[in-house]
């Protein structure tokens, strides 16, 4: 079916106010590149429960900002049977569409296999993956922040674990040779996310501000190059987004999409969340729903599907 896009890269950065953002001057000076989405909200607090949604459709009960496995996840037996939770990544298989998710300072022991039966509590908060960062793993590295680790149905399969990747050593690579997936989620490391600084040569979580912001600054002016629209292919959406506001009473978000199907420069006034993010994505590939809350978002309206 038409598609309004080809390929879509995610960046999700760290918790600030769309005010704090744009007094940034490169920050500001971005909306030049494409549509800023001046009403774009997180949908909750804290962090985790937006990376969740944004790929499953629903917080499935996160209310805290660890790395939890996304439940149930049982296999074939006991009292509590049910089939692993879902994500954007059965929808885009499911129609031979390609994926990757892209982490910064990622390594081989942040790929952690659930155990064969995981029953789920009555309850949140969910079974722990495991300390985050794991013992042995780059500090600079939070699993929380790389949704598709949460999902056992994701690493607990081979081939899918195999797209989870180490960013600084297959992105520009894959880019560079033309292939680049349909669906990319690119999560920055710490300090390039704006979470934290280095304060005494140890990585440590900083309040949102200025030092906060021209970091990302300095790793989005690397990532998008001078011209997006040159570095990325033909029809490629690229989404740069925060995943909440801060302080937490706040939900108003930076979101700029950038790409040749949109008109740079321009504003876009309508509510938007993270599950019109999904909900967009969902209805340009024809690849159904989740049957969650992103079956009920409003998508982009330049979407396929889209009633504005």
């Amino acid at each position: 079916m038409p598609t309004s896009f080809e390929h879509v890269v995610i960046v999700m950065l760290e918790n600030a106010s769309r005010a704090l953002v744009l007094s940034n001057p490169y920050m500001k000076s971005l909306l030049q590149k494409g549509v800023f989405l001046s009403n774009a909200i997180g949908v909750t607090h804290p962090s985790q429960p937006n990376y969740i949604l944004s790929v499953g459709g629903d917080t499935f009960g996160f209310n805290g900002d660890d790395s939890f496995w996304v439940a149930p996840y049982i296999t074939s037996t006991g009292p509590n049977t049910a089939s692993a939770v879902t994500s954007i990544v059965d929808l885009l298989e499911a129609k031979g569409l390609t994926w990757k998710s892209y982490a910064e300072n990622l390594q081989p022991i942040d790929i952690v296999q659930p155990p064969a039966i995981l029953f789920p509590p009555p309850d949140p908060p969910y079974p722990p993956i495991g300390p985050d960062p794991a013992p042995g793993s780059d500090p600079l590295f939070a699993g929380r922040h790389v949704p598709c680790l949460c999902f056992p149905n994701i690493v607990s399969n081979p081939a899918r674990a195999a797209n989870i990747v180490n960013a600084q050593d297959t992105f520009e690579s894959d880019l560079a040779s033309g292939k680049l997936p349909n669906y990319s989620w690119y999560s920055p490391n710490l300090i390039n996310d704006g979470h934290s600084t280095i304060v005494d040569g140890k990585v440590t979580a900083a309040f949102p501000g200025p030092t906060t912001i021209g970091n990302i600054a300095t790793f989005l002016g690397t990532f998008l190059g001078d011209d997006p629209l040159r570095k990325f292919p033909p029809r490629t959406l690229i989404v740069i987004t925060f995943d909440e506001s801060f302080p937490y009473s706040e939900y108003d978000i930076y979101t700029l999409l950038i790409g040749d199907m949109l008109e740079a420069g321009t504003t876009q006034t309508a509510a938007y969340n993270h599950y019109s993010l999904l909900r967009s994505i969902e209805l340009n590939f024809g690849i159904g729903s989740l049957a969650r809350n992103d079956a009920s978002a409003e998508p982009y309206w330049f979407v396929l599907g889209s009633k504005r």
